[in-house]
């Protein structure tokens, strides 16, 4: 079991996931989405193989329109 912090928030999962597995989980669309782990932007590309580990810090950040 891992646990990682993903915008402020304690979650704990049963094994290691990858960040669009960890966007599915989470109920989010990956449009207008930018994740960091760590304080480090990861690509999108790069989002299916990054694997999560256990205490990792991420922030999703949701694009929103405004006006």
């Amino acid at each position: 079991m891992i646990t990682v912090n993903v915008n402020n928030q304690s979650h704990s999962f049963e094994g290691s996931l990858n960040l669009e597995e960890l966007l599915s989980v989470l109920s989010m669309t990956s449009r207008g989405v930018a994740i960091a782990v760590d304080e480090e932007i990861i690509t999108r590309s790069l989002w299916q193989k990054y694997r999560l580990a256990d205490g990792n810090n991420v922030v999703i950040i949701q694009a929103t329109q405004g006006g």
